[in-house]
């Protein structure tokens, strides 16, 4: 991906797969003419939205806007996650995250990274092994192991330095497990659920890294998340992609009952989240990139999406990267080298 590289910006131009050390200067404010200045698809500080030249969809729904707005303000990253709190930025992917949740070595804190939702390759779980040397647990009840080299462990596991390598590859220990997460623990339609609570028993404070895919049942995991003061304290990183309104199973019966009230719970969650958290960066910025109602609303007005800005861009469906808040003050300084060729370690 191409694109203006501002002064606001250090853009390293990488290959498919590579990592991005970003260092801003100066404060979080929207890009200058909305245009992409890194190759990543995660972005940090205010993320620049269009607006429709003229109304696009056939209704308009004041709760759908409202709802659309708390959605943006939650995702937008606070001042206080500046690159001198966090002692940079890496983005990779759909991923930002803040440099100060990852201690380097011999810091006393080896930290762990739990994944929920593996697909044939799992390249966040390979970014916490090979980029920031920790242990990873895998979860998936719904993937074909044998489609999956780290589902089925048949990937290279504890192998030592995987530096340059394109394929599946562990440098630290991890573990699969054909699992997902869910509110309650036990089986259902033949799958094993667990919950993220005994997942997070005998963690100690700031420990663990988690990643999770946010569509039905997780809006009831992260409810249950923000009831549990010691649970909350044991995550150093939360990376999500969340699913607003997203006809799940496990919701249907919520979401049948009133379909408005269950969007308002979701976005709640979501506004307590951010309020418990510090976003870091999202992919909301991005996806604004291919957004053309112009062109694809100009034959016939479409449907009315169901959470929108003010301006009309959808706002269902992003990724999203938060940081605990406690660790703005206790950051060792890190130096990490991005190289176009693959990963580097610390220098």
């Amino acid at each position: 991906m191409s694109g203006l590289c501002s002064f606001l910006w250090l853009c390293v131009p990488v290959g498919w797969g590579a990592h991005v050390h970003v260092r801003r200067e100066g404060a979080a404010h929207c890009k200058p003419l909305c245009e992409p200045h890194c190759p990543q698809s995660s972005r940090t500080g205010q993320p620049c939205l269009p607006v429709a030249a003229s109304w696009p969809y056939k209704t308009q729904r004041t709760w759908s806007t409202d709802l659309g707005e708390r959605i943006v303000r939650s995702a937008t990253p606070s001042p206080k996650v500046n690159e001198d709190a966090c002692e940079g930025f890496k983005l990779f992917g759909d991923s930002a995250w803040c440099l100060a949740a990852f201690a380097p070595e011999g810091r006393g804190l080896q930290g762990l990274g739990l994944s929920f939702g593996i697909e044939e390759r799992d390249l966040w779980s390979e970014t916490m092994s090979n980029f920031f040397h920790m242990p990873t647990k895998l979860y998936d009840c719904f993937q074909d192991p044998k489609k999956s080299p780290p589902l089925s462990m048949t990937a290279p596991n504890a192998a030592g330095p995987c530096r340059g390598k394109q394929s599946h590859c562990y440098e630290t220990p991890y573990q699969a497990f054909r699992t997902c997460l869910g509110p309650d623990s036990g089986v259902l339609e033949g799958r094993n659920y667990t919950t993220l609570s005994e997942l997070l028993q005998g963690q100690a404070p700031l420990s663990t890294h988690v990643k999770m895919d946010v569509e039905g049942s997780e809006w009831s995991v992260l409810e249950a998340l923000l009831a549990n003061a010691a649970d909350l304290a044991k995550i150093r990183s939360l990376d999500m992609e969340v699913h607003f309104g997203f006809a799940a199973a496990s919701e249907a019966q919520r979401r049948q009952k009133n379909p408005e009230e269950a969007l308002r719970r979701e976005v709640s969650i979501f506004e307590k989240l951010a309020r418990s958290f510090l976003a870091v960066g999202s992919n909301v910025e991005t996806n604004a990139e291919g957004w053309d109602p112009g062109a694809s609303c100009s034959m016939a007005l479409c449907d009315e999406p169901l959470v929108h800005t003010r301006g009309g861009f959808p706002v269902n469906q992003f990724a999203v990267s938060f940081v605990n808040p406690a660790l703005l003050q206790k950051a060792p300084k890190l130096a990490l080298e991005v190289a176009a060729h693959g990963i580097e370690g610390p220098m």
